[in-house]
Order: structure tokens, then sequence, then C-alpha cells
């Protein structure tokens, strides 16, 4: 029994692993990151694109996620995490895989250090992109590694249409190729934007709106700027403690190495795995920064190179446990025992960069909030269109998000043409800092009377819903 789980150690992790999601899944009750607006958009946008062959086609919600995605959402929101789950079963797999193909010692433990990274396995739990970003981005490194050009180009093509983030490393690899030599490979990573430019063309009329219609492609942001060193402090809740050292260390001895020349610079551990996280991590830094590209300083972006981290990370922790005076093996073994562990038991610690059960896996309360809005109406008011930006409230009222007939954006223009009875629902953050229509002026509106209100407080902020008609 024993040599058998050795043998077979990492589907014995996986199988543990998968049972423990599976149990979370059916108890976890969240929409994922907290209420995000984002992981709920993106579920809308997969569930109903078998209404509206255009959702497949936007690039906001990234049209490999939306192709993938819309089967498993069709079974409602933990139908995308069930998704997610499954993505990460590959994830995990192929990061322990590339660490072999690297031939990094203590390879078992990339994967449990993925696993283990609290944000990484919170974000299973959502609708958001980064898990299968994540898992594109592993397996299309491990292609490489393999020497698999031909299927690594034509997967990472794609990898734009994930996320947008996907150019850097489009760019990344396309440096990598060069270095290599291997010029006729480049020509492919170009297929993924011909395929869509194409396709596309019948819904917009315009080769090129893989790039006139990036909602990320200006030079300001909605939401501000930040410090450069923001996504520094940012990754330790990201992946917690020991993570973080193991990381910082793997990141230090690349560097050293690379110094003292003990290191090949044009090796894929280099330029694919070290330089793809480093250009990513310093890419989203100076995004922030600037306020460029509508960055919200998101910490959650870093989960897309998740991978990376735990073979980086698995880096420091090799340093340590072959420290040279150390000569006793029993002593090394302990030393990544305690490692482990440490990993291991870090999520659930109770730190603020752990997990938090109750509030990562619950609807917030501007959610429940919503569900109050919809009971509400639903006792209050006959069946009219509704003209509101929050998407979760498409969620609770059970209708397509993307029909026109039923449900318009909050705008002033799309009021105007409101019927007598329709409903308005204003919310204090989709209506007010992503469309920039303030309380107080849509309560002063002559044409609109004021229902009800929901809300509540918090760190002095109020919070909430208010429920207009047409008159």
């Amino acid at each position: 029994m024993y040599n058998f789980i050795r043998k077979n150690l990492i589907f014995v992790i996986l199988s543990l692993y998968f049972v423990l999601a599976l149990i979370l899944l059916f108890y976890v009750e969240g929409t994922g990151e907290r209420g995000s607006g984002d992981s709920i958009l993106h579920y809308l946008y997969a569930k109903y694109a078998i209404n509206d062959i255009k959702l497949f086609f936007n690039h906001w919600a990234k049209p490999i996620y939306v192709l993938l995605a819309f089967p498993f959402a069709q079974f409602g929101i933990k139908g995308l995490m069930f998704f997610n789950i499954v993505l990460s079963l590959f994830t995990v797999y192929f990061t322990y895989k590339t660490a072999i193909s690297l031939q990094l010692k203590n390879a078992i433990v990339s994967a449990i250090i993925l696993i283990c990274t609290p944000l990484y396995f919170t974000l299973l739990f959502s609708g958001l992109t980064e898990p299968l970003f994540a898992f594109v981005l592993i397996i299309t490194t491990y292609l490489f590694i393999n020497k698999r050009w031909i299927f690594g180009a034509l997967l990472l093509s794609f990898l734009p249409f994930v996320r947008s983030e996907g150019l850097i490393f489009i760019g990344v690899f396309a440096f990598y190729l060069m270095l290599k030599k291997h010029w006729k490979y480049i020509p492919l990573l170009g297929v993924g934007h011909v395929f869509y430019a194409i396709t596309g063309y019948f819904i917009y009329h315009d080769f090129l709106w893989i790039f006139n219609r990036i909602p990320y492609a200006k030079l300001s942001s909605t939401y501000g700027r930040g410090r450069l060193i923001h996504f520094v402090d940012q990754l330790y809740y990201v992946v917690g403690l020991p993570i973080y050292l193991l990381l910082c260390l793997g990141i230090f001895v690349i560097v050293f190495n690379a110094i003292k020349k003990k290191t090949n610079l044009f090796s894929e551990m280099f330029v694919l795995i070290f330089g793809g996280f480093l250009i990513y991590f310093v890419a989203h830094s100076l995004f922030w920064y600037l306020g460029i590209f509508n960055s919200m300083g998101l910490k959650r972006v870093l989960i897309a190179v998740a991978p990376f981290i735990a073979i980086i990370s698995i880096m420091g922790l090799n340093t340590i446990t072959e420290i040279q005076w150390i000569k006793n093996s029993i002593i090394k073994t302990i030393i990544l025992w305690i490692f482990i562990i440490a990993i291991v038991l870090f999520p659930v610690s109770g730190n603020k960069a752990g997990i938090n059960w109750n509030e990562d896996f619950s609807l917030t309360k501007e959610q429940h909030l919503a569900k109050e809005v919809a009971d509400y109406i639903a006792v209050n008011q006959t069946k009219k269109s509704y003209f509101y930006y929050n998407p979760y409230l498409s969620e609770v009222f059970n209708i397509n998000h993307f029909d026109a007939d039923l449900r318009k954006e909050l705008r002033f223009s799309a009021i105007d043409s409101a019927s007598t009875g329709d409903i308005i629902i204003w919310d204090s953050w989709f209506s007010f800092i992503e469309n920039g229509i303030s309380e107080e002026t849509i309560v002063s509106q002559p044409s609109l009377q004021v229902e009800k209100s929901f809300k509540f407080k918090e760190e002095d902020k109020e919070i909430g819903f208010v429920i207009l008609r047409k008159k």
C-alpha cells in the first residue's frame, strides 16, 4: 500500500483535493471573491450566450472563457465553480509535470503549494477568468519545455481571449522562440487573433474588432492609481506567509545564479517561468501605478500566474533543504516536512492572508440586500421592464441580463424612453462608481418616484439600493 501511494502520490493528492472541493461546493453560497461583480457578470455572459451568439465574441467577457464555460453555466453559478475545480485538477497536475520536466527536486510540493495558495483555492468558487488563464498558461509552458512547439504556440495564441494579459505572454514566448532560433513557429502565435478576426467579422463587420473592442485599451482608469509596490504588498495576501517566503527566496536564488553565471539565461526556467512571472508582475504594478488600462489594482490578477509562483517557490524550498552544511538526510527531511505542514495549515490558520470561510464562501451583505429587493418587487410590482446596472440583480430576478426587452442599463438616455410603471434600481457601486450616477442626481429626477431604499453602513459608507418607478 505504501509503495502504491508513493508511486501515485500526485493522483492521491488530486483525489483528496477533488473530494474536498466537491464537499465545499455543496455548502458554498457566495459567488466568489466576496461578491465580486466581475464574477457574477462573467457567469451571466456564459449562461446566456446560448441565447445570443454575440456574447461568444464579447471582448470583456473573453471569447474562449465563454465558449468553454457556457455548458457549465447552464447549471447555475455552481456549474461554473465545478468547471473551475476540474480545470484546477489539470492545472495542479501540469504544474507538477512542468516541475519534473525542469528536473526540480521535490516537484510534488509544487502541486501542494498551488492547491494551498489561499486566493487560488478561493477563486475556484467564482465565475472569474483567472483559473482558466492559469490552466492554459501552464499547459502551454509544459508543451514548450517538452519541445512540442506547434501545439504550444497554437494554444498560446488563444490566451489573449481568456484574459487580455495573454498578449504579455505571447511576447515572452515569442522572445524565447527567437532565442532558440525557432523562427518558423512564431507566426503560429497569431493564429488565435486571425481566427477570431475572421469569425468575429460576421458579428461586428470589422476584422480589427479584436483590437478596437479591447475594453482596457486606454491610458486611463476609472479606479484611480496607487503605489508602485502595491502588488509587492498584495502578493502576501495572495499566497500567504510560507509561500511568500519561499517565493522571495526562489527569486533571489534565480537572480543570484544569473549574476554569478550559474544558470543558463536561455533556459525555459529563466525565460518562460521566471521571466514570464516577472514581466507580468511588473506590468500590473506599472498599470496600477500609472493609472492606465483601467487597472483596479486587484490582487486576484496574480492568480493567473499561480503555477509559476509554485514552481519558483520550489527553487526557494530546494535551496533550504539542500544547504551544504546540513549533511544529515533526516534533518533535511524534517525541514522539508516543516514547510509542507506550514503550507498546508496556513490557509486555515485564521491569518488575514488565509481563507476566511465565512466571508469568502458566503453572500455579501449587498447580495443579501439584492435578494430583499427582488422579494419586494415580486410582491409589490406588476411585470415591467427593469433599468439597473448591478449584475447580481439579474440572477435574483432570474432574467436574461442581456435581453433589452426585460432589462436595460441604468442610463438617463434609457430612462427617458421608459414607460410608466417601469422599475429603476440604483445601487451604490455599479450605478455610481461604474456609471457616474449619484443617488442625489437620480432621486431628484422629476419623472421618477422613489419607492423604497435598502441600505446598510460599512466603514462610514452607505451601501445599498434605491428602487424608483417611472411616473
